[in-house]
């Protein structure tokens, strides 16, 4: 390769959050991003820098999490980013693995160029304990109405300014809340969240808003007064992380023009 050309991937990671201290580094705490890093550090002996398509906080779980980094040199003789996933996923933690690694156009930003996120929550409503699905379900002893949870969450869709739903929320906080479904099952309920982006903790308070109603304490159309009341909803409460997953994050089918997208917003 020519002196200074770098080739850049994009990879698709799963964790199970339960012993992260969420997914960006943090001095003195096991984060995905350290994790990750540390492996590609060891398997290429360069210093490389992964940057995320989201933040997650500690506890939180991804099928879906999108991650990029670049590297000086070739990785392997042949096809390399398959290469490079195998002794990747030979070398992490059991609680991460990179699901897919390909190469990624130049200026490709997992973050600025997503054009949508989906997150699922899951609660199970029966009160007894499950111990093989104690870190990806809420367990709780209610019964939920989930037909007031789905008027609830119908009140929440559309294109606004969700300051009340954001933790420490700077900056911009229009969000454009495309989808949030409530799917019941028997004693589950799974609740589908999809917005073009979501600001820190805004997910874990649409859950905490849902419960309420669910649980009759939020009588309709006061969804919409919570989001006017321009401060943290429930001051400060939120959905316990356990229940929450980052299941998908979209493209522009081009990479190329996802990038000239990106530029044209900016």
């Amino acid at each position: 390769m020519p002196p200074g050309a770098e080739r850049c991937a994009r990879a698709v990671i799963e964790y199970d959050g339960t012993a992260f201290s969420g997914s960006q580094h943090q001095p003195n705490r096991r984060t995905v991003q350290g994790v990750l890093e540390e492996a590609l550090n060891r398997l290429t002996g360069e210093r490389v820098r992964v940057r995320f398509a989201g933040r997650t906080d500690a506890g939180v779980h991804a099928t879906g999490q999108v991650a990029a980094f670049c590297l000086a040199r070739r990785i392997g003789k042949r096809d390399g980013w398959p290469e490079l996933r195998r002794r990747l996923n030979a070398v992490l933690p059991a609680d991460l693995a990179v699901r897919s690694l390909r190469a990624a156009p130049a200026g490709f930003d997992p973050r600025r160029d997503a054009t949508r996120r989906t997150y699922r929550y899951r609660i199970r409503m029966t009160g007894d304990r499950h111990p093989l699905d104690r870190h990806r379900t809420l367990e709780i002893g209610d019964r939920l109405d989930v037909s007031a949870m789905r008027a609830a969450a119908n009140e929440l869709v559309g294109e606004r300014d969700f300051a009340a739903l954001g933790s420490n929320a700077r900056g911009r906080t229009t969000r454009n809340l495309m989808r949030v479904t409530v799917i019941g099952r028997g004693s589950s309920v799974e609740i589908v969240v999809t917005a073009d982006a979501f600001l820190r903790r805004m997910v874990r308070s649409i859950v905490a808003i849902l419960l309420e109603a669910g649980r009759g304490r939020l009588a309709g159309g006061e969804v919409a007064a919570l989001l006017e009341a321009g401060e943290r909803a429930f001051h400060g409460r939120a959905a316990p992380a356990v229940g929450l997953t980052l299941e998908r994050v979209y493209y522009a089918k081009d990479g190329q023009s996802t990038v000239k997208a990106r530029k044209r917003r900016t």
